[in-house]
């Protein structure tokens, strides 16, 4: 390694030291009351326990849009618990009733309407919560917030049991929470301080009110959240759960298949969890959503969305450079998976055993491409807290096929000083074997240092990627270059009811090839962000750019336009229009055209059960300014569910693709009852335009999916 490099790994390493650094409170938590008995979980708010017994909560502050004002409605919100369940109760009261946005819909579908939330830190890490959401009938949305290296996430894939209930009045709404000790992860200590934060939505008028008061001198939201105590015993771990699936699946021209599955859960502590499967069943209930991958440099990235890899996956994030994909294990045979947290120290191991393991990341989105022995992949993780609400970090990768493999290891972090000063760094390295062929420890590298505040905040970074370093669990699509750069922004919040705030973000960096002094890319790009609500946005982007390809330098100039808009309770809108040079990635006879590229996506409420979402993408490639067309790709998606009640829907979604002439239909009958408790009856269908213009079937499928969770 160079000199440069070692002395990189040295600086990072030396940081460890700062494990020894505790955690203080800066306020006395309060204390959380044991309620006598268990209050009915209904909606309705008439248990005299609550009142008598709970602890109250009524003095709330706006967020957005006048931050630290007071509410226009008024919200009181108890809570309480006892050895099986913490327990919340919501009165939201609204002076207009009839303009509550409160639809019924599947799990986690309700962000448009008003809701109300529990954050719900139990390790008092301000830096991660179990966040617990209802609209005002009572549906569920559930996700974990992380907040890390100056960062804010919401990963709504995360689903866990609790009850809920809701309903409205004629003063507004009340919303009734009971959730399960066994559903979460917490020390095991026989005094529990936990920290929380609670909120409450009001969609029309676009304003979110919190307890405790928050400010935006200080990022994040969970870092400034209150302290409740618990003192008496509750149950805790031990738990065991089970979930059989069965999958029967009838391709055309193929027999009918039926693959049994089993998953088991063990809750060893209240802080350590052990999840197996065997034979799992890693089918997509919705396929991936449609993408533009037509001259494209490098591979398109999709989301995770089964079940036994998304649970515990938060521990597995990194600062910037993915160590850990898992849409890498493209069809494992079986699996297993311990996360958990001891003291100070967060770990997770990750192991699974896959029968088609994909090469590149290009084969990762139709399931794999040229057919590789078995594929072993065991990856280890371990985050130790520091400071205050920061981490250090390890992570070890390993893929073995047939004598073959690729090892991946490497330190991170995220530190955070005085609350206005973030560095966030990693250093890895990789060692690859294939067949006879051998690299040497090679190095990947990332750092970034950034001051923050309300108004104003800059930072500078820099990250290197050797040309031989290569990462098969993880998300890499591109190696050989050093970057650098720097970036600032300014903030202005008018606090108006439609515009809730102002920025502008200027960003300047250039690459270069790892091993000689030669320029990749250099960009100067310019952001005016217009927030209207939280929800509501409009972003318009400037750049300007030098990008190499195949050997020749192009100079691009491209202009963006997004914008989000949730104004109204029947409908949503996303809009992009993107135009500019654009490089024709042709690697024998490359030129520099030109790309107009336009999306809509609507969301439509005509009923409080019925919702319409439209997508059309349309992306026009000009082999010049006004020349001819080279191209023109249209994707138009439609998906409509209908709801019948809170556990049962129908859905139906048609995806044509004009540039390769397919369309894609598919119908779904779901019952959800809850998490691991499914049936689903599925159909799809695939047909193709010919030469004479008609379309004809190019396979079918139908599928039957039922699984049922057990928790003993």
């Amino acid at each position: 390694m160079s000199k440069n490099v070692s002395f990189f790994f040295g600086l990072i390493i030396g940081l460890f030291v700062l494990t020894l650094v505790g955690f203080s409170a800066t306020e006395e938590p309060l204390l959380l009351p044991l309620l006598s008995k268990a209050p009915k979980i209904d909606g309705v708010l008439d248990a005299s326990i609550w009142e008598d017994e709970a602890l109250k909560f009524e003095q709330f502050f706006q967020i957005s849009p006048k931050e630290g004002g007071p509410p226009t409605e008024k919200t009181v919100i108890y809570m309480g618990y006892d050895k099986k369940n913490l327990y919340v109760a919501i009165k939201c009261y609204d002076s207009e009733p009839d303009k509550i946005r409160a639809s019924i819909t599947n799990r986690d579908q309700c962000i448009e309407d008003d809701w109300v939330v529990v954050f719900l830190d139990t390790f008092n890490e301000k830096r991660r919560a179990l966040s617990f959401l209802a609209n005002p009938l009572g549906v569920q949305m559930d996700c974990i917030r992380i907040e890390e290296g100056g960062n804010d996430n919401m990963d709504f894939s995360w689903d866990v049991v609790f009850s809920s209930g809701g309903r409205i009045d004629e003063d507004g709404y009340t919303v009734e929470l009971a959730i399960p000790f066994k559903s979460l992860r917490f020390p095991d200590e026989e005094r529990k301080v936990w920290s929380v934060v609670l909120g409450r939505n009001i969609a029309r008028k676009g304003e979110i009110v919190m307890w405790p008061i928050f400010t935006r001198e200080i990022p994040g939201l969970l870092s400034q959240g209150g302290e409740i105590v618990l003192t008496e015993a509750v149950e805790k771990g031990k738990n065991f759960e089970l979930m059989p699936v069965a999958t029967s699946l009838k391709v055309k021209g193929e027999k009918l298949s039926f693959d049994p599955g089993l998953n088991f859960k063990w809750g060893i502590t209240s802080n350590a969890t052990l999840d197996l499967t065997v034979n799992p069943d890693f089918s997509h209930i919705e396929a991936d959503a449609p993408q533009i991958d037509v001259n494209r440099r490098f591979a398109l990235f999709y989301e995770e969305k089964r079940p036994f890899f998304l649970e515990g996956m938060e521990i597995f994030r990194f600062p910037q450079i993915n160590m850990v994909y898992t849409r890498r294990i493209n069809d494992p045979i079986a699996g297993g998976k311990l996360t958990g947290k001891i003291g100070r120290f967060t770990y997770g191991v990750l192991t699974a055993l896959d029968t088609s393991p994909t090469e590149s990341l290009w084969d990762v989105s139709n399931g794999g491409g040229a057919k590789l022995d078995n594929a072993l992949f065991n990856i280890f993780r371990i985050k130790a807290d520091v400071l205050k609400e920061s981490y250090i970090g390890f992570c070890l990768a390993d893929r073995q096929i047939n004598g073959s493999y690729n090892r991946v290891g490497g330190i991170d972090g995220q530190l955070k000083f005085n609350n206005k000063f973030f560095f966030n760094f990693q250093a890895l390295a990789s060692k690859t074997k294939l067949s006879d062929e051998e690299t040497d420890i090679v190095p990947a590298l990332y750092g970034e240092f950034f001051y923050y505040s309300k108004h104003w905040g800059a930072g500078i970074f820099s990250q290197a990627m050797h040309p031989d370093f290569k990462a098969s669990s993880g998300y890499v699509n591109r190696v050989d270059y050093k970057s650098y750069g720097a970036f600032t922004f300014a903030s202005i919040y008018p606090e108006k009811k439609y515009l809730s705030q102002i920025q502008l973000n200027l960003n300047a960096g250039r690459r270069f090839f790892f091993s000689e002094n030669l320029l990749q890319d250099e960009w100067l790009r310019g952001e005016l962000n217009f927030r209207f609500n939280e929800f509501s946005q409009l972003r318009l982007q400037f750049q300007t750019d030098m990008e190499r390809y195949s050997g020749v330098d192009f100079n691009k100039n491209s202009f963006e336009l997004q914008g989000q808009f949730m104004f109204l309770k029947w409908l949503t809108a996303v809009i992009v229009f993107e135009t500019g040079g654009s490089i024709y990635y042709d690697p024998d006879d490359p030129f520099l055209g030109h790309n107009n590229t336009y999306a809509l996506i609507l969301g439509l409420k005509p009923s409080k059960r019925l919702r319409l979402d439209l997508q059309y993408i349309k992306q026009t490639f000009f082999e010049d300014r006004g020349g001819d067309i080279l191209y023109d790709y249209k994707i138009f998606r439609t998906r409509t569910t209908y709801q019948l009640n809170k556990t049962l829907s129908v859905r139906g979604i048609v995806d044509y693709n004009h540039f390769d002439k397919q369309i894609y239909g598919s119908f779904l009958f779901s019952w959800i009852l809850r998490p691991g408790t499914v049936f689903f009856l599925g159909v799809d269908n695939n047909f193709l335009k010919d030469e004479f213009g008609h379309f004809g079937q190019t396979d079918y499928s139908v599928f039957v999916k039922f699984s049922y969770w057990w928790r003993i």
